[in-house]
């Protein structure tokens, strides 16, 4: 029977009806330290987390690994961080063009409540793109470092409403909603939206936006007021240099020279080690290697594409997934 259901798992993925995730080696144990860079005799460290992709609360478990949420993973490596003296200094390396509101909120309050109680430096490293959700948890911070090429910025609030009512229509099927209230269907897919539930949803987005403008301007105090703040986030993105002139980004640069921050604000640190945390060490190489994750992800587009059905808000750059 398994070698059966093994067989059939090609074709299932190449039809489209299948998310798998597949354990390609190893196994979902605790965390591991991993010294990529630096002096390796040296005992202070600087911790390397990154934060990579579309920024989800999602969690899967199936017959074949662990998709493991990304929240779990950060909030568990900044524990592992802050019960270890030695590490001095942590750089969250981001990758990301944001995600859904709330999974950004939390990344931003558990590293904003980790400086709290660790009181290190913390250097946001912007890698490809880091924007909307991404900036939002770099906002937490207390210097960003952008790659020459970054993509950053997008700040603001998006919701892609997909309404399937004509397309219903057409082919003879209708849907009908029996709903303890005229809003209950709000935002549903099987009906056109009317301009009260544009007004209604359009201050959901609002208070999620001036959340998001009050986030960037606390982030930024001392550099950008609130009033600045809202000037620049009308969605748009910036290029590196154009970041920095804005006063988004502290400095560009490379991954050396975000570790370079770090020693200086850590107090100066001559010999230091650059440290990750991975369920499979093995699998990182350097500075430059990613967290491997126990899965490789078939249909992850598809997964995404059905969360566009209904009223959904997020902190994304959409171009992004769209250009993918």
């Amino acid at each position: 029977m398994m070698k059966t259901l093994i067989n059939l798992l090609p074709l299932l993925a190449l039809s489209g009806c299948l998310a798998v995730n597949v354990d390609v080696g190893g196994h979902r144990g605790d965390y591991t330290e991993k010294t990529v860079d630096g002096d390796g005799d040296a005992r202070a460290k600087i911790a390397l987390i990154d934060v990579e992709g579309v920024l989800t609360s999602e969690h899967s478990d199936s017959l074949f690994a662990t998709r493991e949420s990304q929240i779990v993973a950060f909030v568990e490596k900044l524990k592992l961080v802050e019960a270890d003296a030695d590490v001095k200094a942590v750089i969250v390396r981001i990758d990301s063009p944001g995600g859904d509101v709330t999974t950004s909120d939390i990344l931003y309050h558990e590293l904003a409540g980790f400086k709290t109680r660790r009181k290190i430096p913390v250097v946001a490293a912007f890698m490809g793109v880091a924007a909307s959700g991404g900036y939002y948890l770099a906002s937490a911070a207390d210097v960003i470092v952008a790659h020459p090429t970054t993509i950053t910025g997008s700040i603001g609030v998006i919701s892609l409403h997909v309404s399937l009512a004509g397309l219903l229509e057409k082919i003879g099927v209708k849907v009908e909603a029996l709903k303890s209230g005229i809003n209950k269907d709000m935002g549903s897919p099987f009906r056109a939206m009317t301009d009260d539930d544009k007004k209604l949803l359009q201050t959901l987005i609002d208070q999620f936006y001036a959340r998001f403008v009050t986030v960037v301007a606390k982030g930024r105090e001392g550099r950008l007021t609130e009033d600045q703040v809202r000037k620049l986030a009308d969605g748009r993105v910036y290029t590196a240099e154009q970041a920095l002139e804005a006063k988004l980004v502290d400095r560009v640069g490379y991954l050396a020279d975000a570790v370079a921050e770090a020693r200086v604000r850590a107090g100066g640190l001559e010999k230091v080690r650059i440290v990750m945390y991975s369920r499979r060490p093995g699998r990182i190489d350097n500075a430059y290697s990613g967290t491997p994750t126990a899965e490789v992800f078939v249909g992850g587009d598809l997964e995404q594409a059905k969360k566009l059905l209904g009223f959904h808000c997020y902190y994304l750059w959409e171009p992004y997934l769209l250009g993918k």
